[in-house]
């Protein structure tokens, strides 16, 4: 709370306006740029301006809610009896996405964190549990986690 108490304190706009549930007007702002400026960053970066990383220094908690997103890529899920006499075999092909503290993303088969339950893996041969999707998960300003889930 006092992050946010100083954030409100320096801003232009003290008391930040939440989003209502009504339908508010598109805001269109007008935003130009000189030739002088772009011919400077041609001659200062050449073509790879397009190319050229941008290094962003994510380590204060103040990003702590670009940090929290992590994308849990479920290529392939399946728990089934592979013989009608046999064990239950479960098949996994997983990976995880997550930000570092230079706004770089990783995938890794390896998650920092377990498999969260609202991914819908199950775990019953019968009837057998098949699963493939993308689900993102985040925690929000405020210490809210939410997800979204997208089965494919």
């Amino acid at each position: 709370m006092e992050r946010l108490e100083a954030i409100k304190r320096t801003s232009i706009s003290p008391v930040p306006e939440l989003p209502s549930d009504e339908a508010a007007e598109p805001l269109l702002v007008d935003a130009a740029i000189s030739i002088e400026v772009i011919q400077s960053l041609h001659d200062q970066y050449g073509d790879g301006l397009q190319s050229t990383p941008i290094s962003v220094d994510l380590s204060s908690s103040d990003f702590d809610v670009v940090r929290s997103i992590r994308v849990w890529d479920v290529r392939h899920y399946s728990y089934r009896r592979r013989s009608r006499e046999g064990d239950c075999e479960r098949s996994l092909d997983l990976v995880v996405g997550t930000y570092d503290d230079n706004t770089n993303y990783h995938w890794s088969e390896r998650a920092s964190a377990p498999i969260p339950s609202w991914l819908p893996l199950g775990n019953r041969c019968e009837p057998p549990s098949y699963f493939r999707g993308v689900g993102i998960e985040w925690t929000d300003i405020f210490g809210f986690s939410n997800y979204e889930l997208i089965r494919y």
